[in-house]
């Protein structure tokens, strides 16, 4: 891979006053001239001009909070950026590993700093494993990674139907969740307003990364290992898949149709104002693929009133950690998914044979799953109702026993059994969806 090495750091920032505005931007402009002499500038997608000094102060002099501003500073192979718009700011570095490793405890200290200042989110990471883990595109790819290297990696279509390389497969890929980034990377930045999606006690307690620090009442960064320049080194890209997986990212969020088809280290529930949790661990209380599990924390927490509750327990997975709602007059166990097939290359054969098996290999020994009948309820696009492959499927899963193909309205089906484990699959289209809101269309 052709490196750069260089440094990113980005923090946003939400809900600022025009004071707020202000001082931010002027502590960028410091922090920018600290670090190098910029040489051109650009405002919002004018041409490139020369930096001027005057300009920027008239610009920051007459920012509010109703401004739409984007504005970029550069000098040779380093490059600052901030965009402002409706009182959120995103501020974004680029610097050379010269001024990176001459400047490391200035930019250190500033992003600290900075997060406590109605920040939101942050991280800094090497710009080179950013753009491995971020960049789709094969053309793009190719600047810095050979074709016979990009050949090998996971493929989906985007919504233009163009062949890309499928990002959710890599541990540092950037994704949003309720507008909320998610990522892993050398050091990730967390405030508080994070615990509308994730316990803060689930950050807290990471394991196997350098080090969990606190910086204020309600800030936190996870630095994932000690070099950042030792990124793609096999030790530091396994820390940074472990922390993924812990953190549950690829379990709340993925645009690839599909999802990532790994087991959880962790999963969550949300009611309208409760977020729960369940993390898997193993008999040394280490994080563990949920079918492996033998120690389960359970972590509740009520946004509303603040209330966080955690337990924590020793035993086997019952039928209700895989089908959790209970039909108890109709004797049915339930769980659902939403897949959107359309931009998988094999339109979602794997990911099909992935969610069955999940689903029907399980070991469960309570009397309730051999007693009600376990169903899985799959959403998808109502064109693919007819395109289930379901020949494909029993050819490709000889071990496992396959009732007739059957069709209803609404719905295609089959039962699966594989010695007394039973299940049975029920491809629904989205239009038939009881609640629209809840369908994900990715």
């Amino acid at each position: 891979m052709k490196l750069t090495n260089k440094m990113f750091i980005t923090v946003q920032y939400i809900n600022l006053n025009d004071q707020m505005i202000k001082r931010h931007l002027q502590d960028w402009l410091v922090f920018v001239r600290l670090l190098y002499q910029p040489q051109q500038m650009i405002v919002n997608h004018e041409e490139m001009q020369s930096f001027s000094l005057k300009r920027v102060h008239q610009l920051l002099s007459q920012l509010t909070e109703q401004e739409d501003l984007e504005f970029i500073v550069k000098e040779g192979p380093n490059e600052s950026y901030f965009h402002l718009v409706d009182g959120n700011l995103l501020e974004k570095h680029l610097v050379s590993q010269e001024i990176f490793l001459k400047n490391k405890q200035i930019i250190l200290n500033y992003v600290d700093v900075k997060m406590k200042e109605r920040g939101l989110f942050g991280y800094i990471r090497n710009y080179d494993e950013y753009l491995y883990h971020n960049t789709d595109d094969i053309k793009m790819r190719q600047v810095f990674q050979p074709l016979a290297e990009i050949e090998k990696l996971p493929k989906i279509r985007n919504k233009e139907n163009k062949t890309v390389v499928d990002c959710n497969q890599f541990a540092g890929y950037d994704i949003f969740y309720r507008g909320f980034c998610l990522t892993s990377c050398w050091r990730v930045y967390f405030t508080a307003r994070y615990h509308k999606i994730i316990p803060l006690a689930v950050v807290e307690e990471v394991q196997q990364v350098e080090q969990v620090t606190k910086t204020a009442e309600d800030v936190w960064f996870v630095e994932l290992y000690k070099d950042p320049y030792r990124w793609q080194e096999d030790l530091n890209l396994g820390y940074q898949r472990l922390f993924r997986d812990q953190m549950g990212i690829d379990q709340l969020a993925w645009d690839n149709g599909v999802g990532i088809l790994r087991e959880p280290l962790i999963e969550y529930a949300y009611t309208e104002n409760v977020i729960q949790t369940v993390q898997y661990q193993n008999d040394r209380l280490q994080p563990t693929p949920k079918k492996e599990a033998t120690h389960f924390v359970t972590r509740v927490y009520d946004i509303v009133h603040d209330n966080y509750q955690e337990r924590r327990v020793k035993g086997v997975l019952n039928a209700q950690a895989y089908f959790p709602w209970i039909d108890e007059q109709g004797m049915k166990m339930m769980n659902y998914l939403v897949l959107n097939p359309q931009y998988s290359l094999d339109e979602g054969l794997c990911a099909y044979e992935f969610y069955l098996r999940n689903y029907l290999e399980i070991n469960i020994t309570d009397d309730r799953y051999h007693e009600y009948l376990a169903i899985l309820n799959i959403y998808l696009p109502d064109d693919f109702l007819t395109k289930v492959p379901y020949k494909i499927l029993k050819e490709r899963m000889q071990d496992i026993h396959f009732a007739r193909l059957k069709k209803r309205k609404q719905r295609v089906y089959f039962d699966m059994k594989k010695k007394k484990n039973h299940l049975r699959v029920n491809f629904v289209p989205f239009s038939a969806m009881k609640n629209t809101n809840e369908i994900k269309v990715v």
